[in-house]
């Protein structure tokens, strides 16, 4: 399929609630296929997950990047692309952590959200079949910052943030200061 362009916000499509997927065609298959190839091209920053809204489609449809601890043959870093259709996140953990998050849709931004550890999820793969997720840690907030995207929520609205947004500018010198720290 192809590589498709990411909307920046404040782009009206990134704010709005995306309908369900009804059918799962060609029309499905063709989403998920140019949503995986745009979050795999995604370089500085490197994508972990790309929902629909942020290619200019209201559908329910997103894709999540697990990246697995072990290394590849040339040392890369191994990624399971998952496809989430119509997901529903059904449990959610009582241990809740505030971490940055980026957003390929709001470039050189970085905020504080707050985010459930551990996470249960229903969704559909590309066939229609259900299955059921779980995941913790990392890739548990990467599910949830692309399911906030399927529901028209950015992680600068003000029920997600928590105090103001950084530059990369601000967020490269804060990581700096924080290193210099550890060190001592």
């Amino acid at each position: 399929m192809s590589v498709v362009p990411i909307l920046i916000d404040p782009n009206e499509y990134l704010h709005k609630v995306c309908h369900e997927i009804t059918k799962f065609d060609e029309a499905t298959e063709i989403l998920v296929q140019n949503l995986l190839d745009t979050v795999r091209a995604a370089k500085d920053p490197e994508g972990v997950g790309l929902a629909a809204p942020q290619v200019g489609v209201l559908k329910r449809v997103c894709i999540a990047r697990d990246f697995i601890d072990s290394k590849g043959v040339n040392g890369d870093i191994i990624l399971d692309d998952k496809v989430l259709i119509n997901p529903v996140v059904v449990k959610t953990s009582d241990e809740k952590e505030v971490d940055w998050e980026g957003c390929l849709s709001i470039p050189d931004t970085y905020a504080l959200v707050k985010r459930s550890n551990k996470i249960k999820v229903e969704a559909y793969d590309v066939s229609g079949k259900k299955f059921q997720l779980k995941a913790s840690g990392f890739f548990a907030k990467v599910i949830q910052h692309e399911i906030d995207h399927l529901d028209g929520k950015l992680i600068t609205d003000p029920d997600r943030i928590i105090g103001r947004p950084l530059s990369q500018k601000e967020f490269d010198k804060m990581l700096e200061q924080q290193d210099e720290q550890h060190k001592n």
